[in-house]
């Protein structure tokens, strides 16, 4: 059983990351599986000001940090897509596109994924829309563009635009924007090339060969609002459709029940991070790393 691991963690962001660590400081057997860039969704961010020991540092930049910690303790990170988890007999059964693999005991830490508007936009996607403003930002440098949102993932790509584009249109359908921190609607009230159209339904993405604008509603009145570029920042949902029919309890919104312990309604099956839903934060996330690592040690611990 060469692919049996005393531990396995779904996720490679920051709470996968730092149960990782935790969990070779304990010497546990443990692979950590990573569908996509290690690091997690923290490297799409702009500038991070709110995480503990760095005042200013880039999303991607702090992502590296947590890859490099976790190396230095020889975390061993595959990449995998994972399908399914059979909780049905014991050690658990983690099915991926390469591989399967056993576990004692299981740490899902697989967060979120950008939530679309559910239109017209994959016509578009890398043809003038775009959901990550620090990847595809400077594509636009000195021109207008357009961030479809709500409340702090549409402010915060804004004011990652605001000192590249000419211009940005933020369209919410909301009658106000709010953000998790009040710096950041100061900062949007002080920024001179930042509109806000608000109580505004899309209708759909215009162009042909890429996207040049939106039509809109307003009040029932239609409205054509052009941009070199679109950015989607409706904010987030959970990466756990692989969870279907695994017997972990989910909420209704797909995240990851958990108690205090991070613990699922399954023994020796922990999760943590923006998969458990709440607050999306970094230092959370990191938090509930350590917490699912010592919940696992002790159910594992209770094995012997």
């Amino acid at each position: 059983m060469d692919n049996l691991y005393e531990l396995i963690i779904i996720g490679g962001g920051p709470a996968g990351l730092t149960a990782g660590i935790y969990a070779m400081r304990a010497k546990l057997n443990t692979l950590c599986i990573e569908k996509g860039n290690e690091g997690g969704k923290i490297a799409e961010a702009g500038i991070v000001e709110n995480y503990p020991g760095f005042n200013s540092i880039k999303g991607y930049e702090l992502a590296q940090k947590f890859v490099e910690h976790a190396k230095k303790f020889n975390l061993n990170i595959v990449h995998d897509n994972i399908k399914k988890i059979d909780t049905s007999n014991r050690p658990f059964k983690i099915i991926g596109e390469n591989n399967t693999y056993l576990a004692k005991a299981i740490i899902i830490a697989t967060g979120t994924k950008d939530k679309k508007l559910g239109l017209n936009e994959d016509d578009f996607v890398g043809r003038g829309v775009s959901y990550c403003t620090t990847c595809d930002a400077f594509f636009y440098l000195n021109k207008e563009v357009i961030v479809i949102g709500r409340g702090t993932p549409a402010i915060m790509s804004a004011l990652n635009l605001k000192d590249i584009a000419k211009k940005v249109t933020i369209i919410t359908d909301k009658k106000e924007l709010k953000a998790a921190e009040q710096i950041m609607i100061e900062r949007l009230n002080s920024a001179k090339n930042i509109d806000v159209i608000k109580n505004a339904n899309i209708i759909k993405i215009l162009g042909k060969d890429k996207a040049e604008g939106v039509l809109i509603s307003i009040n029932g009145e239609e409205r054509e609002i052009k941009g070199d570029g679109i950015f989607i920042s409706m904010g987030h949902i959970p990466n756990s459709e692989f969870l279907e029919n695994s017997g972990i309890e989910l909420t209704k919104n797909k995240f990851i029940k958990v108690d205090k312990l991070c613990r699922t309604n399954i023994d020796g099956i922990l999760a943590c991070g923006d998969i458990t839903g709440g607050m999306l934060q970094v230092s959370k996330a990191v938090g509930e790393g350590a917490v699912a690592l010592a919940s696992a040690s002790k159910y594992l611990d209770s094995l012997k």
